[in-house]
């Protein structure tokens, strides 16, 4: 066999070419499917038992990060721009998933979203947040410590703290909408604990690309 060689693969339907793009889209349109329908046969129960020990492990790790940074905080920004679809219509969609407690909605932003309840006065969260899952409660409310220069330019604003079962603090989030001539902008802020390692926060920010994304393509499908 020979390794030193590129490899290509041309790829023909019934005689149409097709580029390796579109079978990397159909790939990702079916992978999401599959994980669609893993997530509703298991439910959250038995996600929450399967992910115990990766869960387990991630609060020891946060809770060590938190007392270790004594109070300080590193900061990540994601800014989002899009067309098509205004603050309102985004935020009246996006909430309304949030307080009838959607899963399927919650969960299909982001591959790595494995569990979303949001039928209490939190949100329980099992999701990704760098080094594996974790389990975490975010809460809503107004007065959010994140602020900096900027901030009079988006006249919605939604911040949340998210602590462990024992009430360790170990995120903070700030969402930010302003309405454009085309559309909205959206500024996405995270904070994790000071000790944290760059991994938490860097991958923060494409979770949020990917999930907002996704929850704006649902909401302006939704009319």
């Amino acid at each position: 066999m020979t390794t030193s060689t590129p490899l290509t693969v041309r790829t023909e339907l019934d005689g149409t070419p097709r580029p390796r793009e579109a079978v990397l889209a159909w790939e990702l349109d079916r992978a999401r499917a599959a994980l669609r329908l893993l997530k509703q046969r298991l439910g959250d129960d038995r996600m929450r038992e399967l992910l115990t020990p990766d869960t387990a492990a991630s609060d020891g790790d946060l809770a060590g990060w938190a007392h270790a940074s004594g109070g300080r905080w590193r900061t990540a920004v994601t800014e989002l721009t899009a067309t098509g679809i205004d603050a309102d219509g985004f935020l009246t969609w996006w909430q309304g998933r949030l307080r009838a407690g959607d899963r399927t909605a919650l969960l299909a932003a982001n591959p790595e979203h494995y569990l979303a309840d949001s039928t209490g006065e939190r949100v329980e969260i099992i999701e990704t947040i760098g080094t594996g899952p974790a389990r975490f409660f975010l809460r809503f409310h107004d007065d959010v410590p994140i602020a900096g220069p900027g901030h009079e330019a988006f006249p919605v604003r939604i911040g949340g703290t998210g602590t462990l079962a024992d009430g360790t603090e170990v995120l903070r989030v700030m969402h930010e909408f302003a309405d454009t001539p085309e559309g909205l902008r959206i500024r996405l802020t995270v904070q994790f604990p000071e000790a944290a390692p760059d991994l938490l926060p860097t991958g923060h920010q494409w979770h949020f690309a990917c999930e907002f994304t996704n929850w704006l393509e649902a909401a302006h499908a939704a009319g």
